[in-house]
């Protein structure tokens, strides 16, 4: 009696130690700085086998960005999509990069029930959560970016895409990486956002011409004076990003 009870626990811990591992430790995102980017360095296959960009299927960066540029302070929409004929689990992580400045922007999460930040990367990186990890051939996942001014010049925007098989560990998955490069708009000194003239900004001067009240905003939104007057130095504001408003005329301004 005492043997049959010792074999029942040798039993079950010989099943355990030898049961096929299932992974499904991604399922829920990824683990942070996997994206392929210049900074970053890593994709899916650190967790996954396979080799990068090998078999057939298809992984695109899209924005809502207009062709001219983004504007320093606006929020965009950023969508990845991968396709896969018969793919029915997908994963990814996206970020955004600034040659000189390292990580670009800040990310925004539009879809709680499917994406979130990805492991460690606070709001500079996206990935997917376990309920954005199905689809059927197709699979998209959208966010909000904003251009902030670390994005100063341009900006790429990577993204690591897995197609997994779906049986239950990290074998036989195929990972597929794609970028995307947008650029920032360029404002010339006098090129306003509307068409009514309502004021001038003279970029060697520093100096704003108008006829109307002028108000002038710092990148964050705050408004850090108001002028009446028809010449009005900004050399005393410190250096950065403005935004200056006039009636119907919005432009933004670099002091430097």
């Amino acid at each position: 009696m005492k043997k049959s009870l010792l074999v029942i626990p040798i039993i079950i811990v010989l099943a355990v130690f030898f049961y096929p591992t299932t992974s499904n430790s991604k399922a829920d995102g990824s683990p942070g700085e996997k994206t392929n980017s210049a900074m970053d360095g890593q994709n899916c296959t650190g967790c996954h086998s396979g080799t990068i960009n090998s078999g057939i299927g298809t992984a695109t960066i899209t924005t809502n960005i207009p062709a001219s540029g983004y504007s320093i302070g606006s929020t965009y929409t950023i969508t990845l999509t991968g396709i896969k004929t018969n793919c029915i689990k997908f994963g990814f992580e996206l970020t955004a990069e600034n040659a000189m400045l390292g990580k670009a922007g800040t990310f925004l999460i539009t879809n709680s029930t499917e994406t979130k930040f990805a492991t460690g990367t606070n709001n500079t990186a996206v990935t997917h959560k376990t309920a954005g990890n199905s689809g059927n051939t197709t699979k998209s996942w959208s966010m909000d970016w904003t251009a902030s001014t670390n994005t100063s010049g341009s900006t790429i925007f990577y993204a690591a895409l897995l197609f997994a098989n779906n049986n239950g560990n990290n074998n036989g998955d195929n990972t597929f990486t794609t970028s995307l490069s947008v650029n920032e708009e360029i404002i010339s000194a006098i090129n306003d956002i509307s068409v009514n003239n309502d004021f001038t900004f003279n970029t060697v001067t520093k100096t704003i011409e108008a006829q109307k009240t002028v108000d002038a905003y710092d990148i964050s939104g705050k408004l850090v004076l108001t002028t009446t007057s028809n010449s009005t130095n900004l050399s005393h504001l410190s250096k950065g990003i403005y935004i200056i408003k006039s009636g119907n005329k919005t432009q933004k301004i670099i002091l430097n």
